[in-house]
């Protein structure tokens, strides 16, 4: 049987909180949290966001290195 979503969700954050990306991480969740009460994404973002997503799966991206050699998509 599959976790509920919300201990998925928990069990991933803990995974990231405690690897070497937790400082990030936490800045991140911070800034969320600060904005939480606000709209902090508008419907276009969040279109966006998805649509970010969906192009790292699709493997539509550049390292950093890529990108400051010149490369672009």
């Amino acid at each position: 049987m599959k976790p509920p979503a919300h201990d998925d969700l928990l069990a991933k954050v803990k995974a990231i909180a405690e690897s070497p990306q937790r400082d990030l991480f936490v800045k991140i969740v911070d800034s969320f949290f600060e904005h939480l009460e606000q709209e902090f994404f508008s419907p276009e973002d969040l279109a966006d966001i998805e649509e970010g997503i969906e192009d790292l799966r699709q493997g539509r991206c550049l390292t950093l290195e890529e990108y400051r050699q010149g490369k672009r998509l």
